[in-house]
């Protein structure tokens, strides 16, 4: 399928990742279907799309009218063949469980248009795992998009190794389309590009917690004002070059040797599940969210970081 053939647009799953990925689609002109097994989740997700539409407009990212012929062309149901059967693109952004993926691949493809696109959102599995039941599986593809994906630009689309040039290149040309900042990945490996970055990152920052070299939040502080900021701009390769290969080759010799090569779970982290603490959902992490934040002071700072995610978009991807 080609990128004028597409038309309309389904959303399998109108959780955190799911409503989001509907609005991008919504913001870039497209009517969506969103899918769910509850239509209280599909309320809710409709409720959370016109605020964020909202908050769009407010940063002057949309217009104000925008927010009501958005969600004009937003329909939801709990039906999913219906969900399905007149889309032309349909992304699935259902839990990181590889037999409900699966399951649902399955039942997607016995409902859907035979030329229609089939794309997951999953983070860590491959759809060569995820596609096994599917007899078309040259226009299946992976969309990886990041949290929150109404806001994060880059979307990691990931050919398999069934995926056709066609597919990739629709599902790149439709990601530009509506405003994100696709990357191809023409080699399925876990993790893609982003998450097996962001784990060598997360595997040295939480060593350097465990060795008490800095608390939290000055780890935290560290990275935003250093690399968080440079990185927004410039990447990391461009800073090689910026900076100097030879003197980053320097800096590789002389730290590599002391830097976390562990192939295991950061105790760390395991210490903190262990003890049944879960971040913000169980009021415990790296934080303790009974202390450090109250309720409204949670909402606040979420809603202080998505106002600084948009004013980044603005001024760095937006046109």
């Amino acid at each position: 399928m080609k990128l004028e053939e597409i038309k309309n647009i389904s959303v399998l799953g109108a959780g955190i990742m799911g409503h989001g990925i509907a609005q991008s689609f919504l913001m870039g002109g497209y009517p969506v279907m969103l899918y769910d097994i509850q239509q209280t989740i599909l309320d809710n997700a409709k409720a959370h799309i016109e605020k964020n539409l909202g908050l769009f407009s407010q940063s002057d990212l949309i217009k104000k009218q925008d927010i009501e012929l958005s969600l004009q062309r937003l329909s939801t149901t709990v039906d999913l063949r219906h969900a399905v059967e007149e889309s032309d693109f349909i992304v699935e952004a259902v839990p990181e469980d590889l037999s409900l993926k699966q399951d649902l691949f399955e039942q997607v493809e016995s409902f859907c248009r035979k030329d229609a696109i089939i794309a997951s959102n999953t983070s860590s599995l491959t759809m060569g795992e995820i596609g096994m039941r599917v007899k078309k599986r040259e226009r299946l593809v992976v969309t990886h998009w990041f949290n929150p994906p109404h806001i994060v630009p880059t979307v990691e689309v990931v050919k398999s190794m069934w995926t056709s040039e066609e597919t990739l290149n629709t599902a790149y040309k439709l990601l530009e389309k509506i405003k994100k900042m696709p990357v191809k990945i023409r080699q399925e490996l876990p993790g893609f590009i982003v998450n097996r970055i962001q784990m060598a990152l997360a595997r040295e920052v939480l060593d350097l917690y465990e060795k008490g070299v800095a608390s939290a939040e000055d780890i935290d502080k560290a990275v935003k004002g250093s690399i968080g900021f440079r990185l927004a701009s410039i990447g990391p390769l461009l800073t090689m070059d910026l900076g100097g290969v030879k003197l980053w080759l320097a800096v590789f010799e002389n730290l590599l040797p002391q830097i976390q090569s562990s192939t295991e779970p950061p105790k760390a982290l395991q210490q903190l599940v262990s003890q049944g603490h879960d971040g913000v959902k169980s009021g415990k992490g790296f934080y303790d969210y009974t202390v450090d934040f109250s309720q409204a002071g949670l909402d606040k700072a979420i809603q202080k970081r998505d106002q600084e995610f948009l004013n980044r978009l603005k001024s760095l991807y937006w046109e």
